[in-house]
């Protein structure tokens, strides 16, 4: 009996991007897929990262293309932007 028979369900995470030449910042959704090589007597988890439009790109930073200037200098920044930093959400 094996317990790798039950690996865990996708997963979406976001991902925040800025542009290194032309300062645009960007938020992309991935999905990340778990599973198990049935062949790794390891037992260990893989993920993978499944963009948008349904490609498996081994991390999120590996195919980031600014979409306003094509320039690969591109930084993973934190989801949200700088809004909400610091603040309860209440007004007073």
């Amino acid at each position: 009996m094996s317990m790798s028979d039950a690996d865990p369900g996708p997963v979406s995470e976001t991902f925040a991007f800025t542009c290194g030449d032309c300062g645009h910042v960007w938020e992309t959704v991935f999905r990340v897929m778990f599973f198990t090589d049935p062949t790794d007597a390891s037992g260990l988890t893989t993920q993978e990262y499944v963009d948008e439009e349904g490609r498996a790109v081994r991390t999120p930073l590996s195919e980031a293309v600014c979409p306003d200037c094509g320039s690969r200098r591109v930084r993973v920044t934190s989801p949200g932007g700088g809004a909400g930093r610091g603040g309860s959400g209440s007004a007073g």
